[in-house]
């Protein structure tokens, strides 16, 4: 009996990037080859100039051993022809910055690879550059900011440049004008805090998601005078002296349409980015629902086991990814007939997924947020993560992370430890694959 050093095994090598595509016809290996073995063969047969490293999938797990260890362990005979789906290899994520803050850090939303809008429970915005620099110290709430979202663009002045959401009942538009970011106009309307904001990628209407179990519909537009405070019923709406008091020069916002079917709080907002009159929702009633704006109408419901604490849709691979209580993260395809079935889920967090983040020039990049205060790379083609990037600094390390955005090459996450954490890609993971799942 051959040695494992002698032993060989049929492979067959695919890929789904046509400019990686080589002969599908079976080739014998040895069994003790790794990922980086594999790689020289791959870049052999493609006669590369410069060797491109590749990762290698087996059955929907990335190969971190050698051949012979995946067939003992899995207790396959090396008779059988093993096919092997191999990827560019993404580079780690570095760490490059961590911006200090006075109190927990709830949302963050880049507008460049240079601006970084941060929400805390201080009730303060701040916006940051890449130079560490806090720019502009936003002040307007009355309690704690949950949510922010950056406008794509805000050149212009007197457009809205950010939306942040809060635990006081509004939403507050913000704007340059003489130079200095300020309120344009206050969202009010929802009975309960607000948790969740996102911005249309038109830039034309934004939507809120509050405790008190509604999604609301908004224009983006600053309006030329204050909107009465009135419910559609048209009752006064609630507003506290406090309130009134601290932003009685700031023109008041009403909501296009209010969105009712989640049975308790509303915690993940967001729109389709291929078809903006569709938003997506989750929420402590464990449903991730979709609806039609325009109408109102909820179109679909999807049950799953635990609450549902963020939603996110990507554009590339056009699947929401959904993070939850039970320490999972779940995909759904809105496309599919049965769009109510959960297409993968993955699991490798410790504490509850609190944010999800697609890269946004990839189908398969996904990225997670965790009470466990970690961030996890996905490639979404395997089951298991990718990288699992730890806090560096000892103030951060063990705190829960709260808050996560994946803007080009930069990924930032933030929470409990009060530290932005900036991350950088190399542009190798950039280059990921953009070809959509069909």
């Amino acid at each position: 009996m051959p040695s494992t050093s002698e032993a060989q095994v049929q492979i067959r090598l695919v890929a789904k990037q046509p400019k990686y595509v080589v002969p599908d016809a079976p080739i014998v290996v040895p069994q003790q080859l790794q990922r980086y073995g594999l790689s020289e063969i791959v870049n052999h047969l493609l006669g590369t100039d410069t060797p491109v490293p590749f990762d290698f999938l087996v059955d929907g797990q990335f190969l971190r051993e050698s051949i012979a260890s995946y067939l003992k362990a899995k207790n396959l005979s090396a008779e059988n022809i093993l096919t092997l789906e191999y990827v560019e290899s993404m580079l780690p994520p570095t760490e490059i910055a961590s911006y200090s803050h006075d109190d927990w850090i709830s949302s963050v939303a880049a507008s460049s690879e240079s601006r970084f809008a941060v929400g805390s429970y201080d009730g303060m915005v701040r916006v940051w550059n890449a130079q560490g620099e806090c720019e502009h110290e936003l002040r307007a709430h009355q309690a704690a900011v949950k949510s922010v979202a950056a406008a794509r663009d805000s050149s212009r002045r007197g457009r809205v440049e950010l939306i942040s959401g809060s635990q006081d009942q509004t939403a507050i538009a913000w704007g340059t004008k003489d130079k200095e970011l300020r309120p344009l106009y206050i969202a009010r309307g929802h009975t309960g805090s607000i948790e969740a904001v996102a911005i249309n990628p038109a830039n034309t209407h934004f939507v809120t998601a509050s405790t008190d179990a509604t999604i609301r519909f908004w224009s983006l537009a600053v309006p030329k005078q204050s909107e009465a405070d009135q419910t559609a019923s048209g009752e006064a709406e609630p507003v506290s002296k406090k309130q009134k008091k601290a932003n009685v020069n700031i023109k008041g916002k009403l909501a296009i349409g209010t969105l009712s079917g989640h049975v308790g709080p509303v915690t993940g907002v967001c729109f389709n980015g291929d078809q903006e009159s569709q938003i997506f929702s989750g929420g402590w009633d464990h449903s991730v629902r979709t609806w039609d704006v325009a109408s109102g109408v909820n179109v679909t419901t999807s049950l799953c086991d635990k609450v549902v604490l963020d939603v996110a849709y990507s554009t590339q691979s056009r699947l929401v990814a959904t993070g939850h209580a039970d320490r999972a993260v779940r995909l759904w395809d809105p496309r599919s007939q049965d769009s109510t079935v959960v297409k993968l889920r993955l699991s490798s967090h410790k504490g509850f997924v609190t944010s999800v983040a697609w890269a946004p020039s990839s189908a398969y990049m996904l990225a997670s947020a965790s009470h466990d205060s970690t961030v996890k790379v996905w490639d979404i083609r395997s089951r298991t993560p990718l990288y699992t990037v730890h806090a560096t600094s000892d103030e951060d390390k063990g705190k829960k992370l709260l808050a996560l955005d994946w803007h080009k090459s930069r990924l930032l996450a933030g929470g409990e430890g009060k530290s932005l954490r900036i991350h950088a890609f190399s542009d190798r993971a950039q280059s990921a694959p953009e070809d959509s799942q069909e």
